[in-house]
């Protein structure tokens, strides 16, 4: 019996097959049919998988961006907490204690990603507070800008995400329908040709490392 596709065949297996299985058809008279059938089917998986991967490189690249974003605005907190030390220590005050209660700055950069820009914000709220705002007031723009940036670049992976997720899910349904009609034209190719030519319309999937024989209708199979 011809080897049928399986959920658990990737998609190139999946087109691999549908195309061989068309070709075939197009050599048996009276099988044209069935490769008019599985046409479209193919014609559409080829698209969602090539839509799903145009997805999985805008996630690389949102991905990526977000990297960048999150590096400045790691480096401006870094600086304010630089900035502020040096005040401190021209000023005699301890302004750095109200900022970063631990005197480090790494409890703001090492959160997770998403749970930095609230930290931030809070910062800014700091220094919005300070006595000399004339001296905070570049480090609160510099601050605000990069965190816009992080924010937006969190929406565009996000977006990305659920772009991709959404592809992903097209690209399952074609790969369901191919298998459907792969098995609906076997099936009724079977009827229409009888047991042994309908296996000459389906293509002998070798697994890696087998090896071929003849069995007793003189069909190619794997050993």
């Amino acid at each position: 019996m011809a080897r049928l596709m399986y959920q658990s065949d990737s998609t190139r297996q999946h087109r691999r097959m549908a195309r061989r299985h068309i070709r075939l058809c197009g050599q048996i008279k009276g099988a044209a049919k069935y490769g008019q059938a599985m046409q479209p089917k193919l014609d559409t998986l080829t698209e969602k998988e090539n839509e799903k991967l145009e997805a999985e490189e805008l996630c690389e690249n949102a991905l990526d961006d977000l990297t960048l974003k999150n590096a400045t605005l790691d480096n401006c907190i870094r600086n304010v907490y630089d900035i502020i030390r040096i005040y401190d220590r021209d000023n005699l005050t301890d302004f750095i204690t109200v900022l970063f209660p631990n005197n480090r700055f790494t409890d703001i950069t090492s959160l997770p990603v998403t749970e930095e820009p609230l930290e931030v914000v809070r910062l800014i709220e700091k220094l919005k507070n300070a006595e000399d705002q004339n001296f905070v007031l570049p480090h609160i723009d510099s601050l605000t800008a990069a965190l816009n940036s992080v924010n937006e670049a969190i929406a565009n992976r996000q977006h990305a995400n659920e772009n991709l997720s959404r592809r992903q899910a097209n690209e399952e349904l074609a790969r369901n329908d191919i298998r459907a009609q792969y098995e609906f034209n076997y099936l009724d190719a079977r009827k229409d040709l009888g047991k042994q030519r309908v296996e000459l319309l389906f293509p002998k999937v070798a697994r890696k490392g087998s090896k071929t024989k003849k069995d007793a209708n003189n069909n190619i199979t794997e050993e």
